[in-house]
């Protein structure tokens, strides 16, 4: 996303991290996750719920997932600690 590109999502995220920071809350992705989350339940209006939706669709495209072989190998180190 094109950081001066206010339809993709900008100022919807700064206004979720803004929210954060106020709270004296950790902003990270998912922390952003959450608030533009709590922030489609509030009264808004189709285009801002758009919106939202852009920058969360966005957000978790940063989101990595771990690998099933990392699962795997970890249930294999507990697996031998109870041998």
């Amino acid at each position: 996303m094109p950081l001066r590109d206010e339809d993709k999502g900008q100022t919807i995220i700064s206004e979720a991290a803004l929210r954060l920071a106020l709270a004296e809350k950790e902003i990270n992705i998912n922390s952003l996750l959450i608030e533009l989350g709590h922030m489609a339940t509030d009264n808004c209006h189709d285009e801002r719920l758009n919106k939202i939706f852009v920058a969360r669709t966005w957000l978790r495209e940063f989101i990595t997932p771990v690998p099933a072989e990392q699962h795997a190998l970890y249930l294999q180190i507990l697996a031998s600690l109870n041998e």
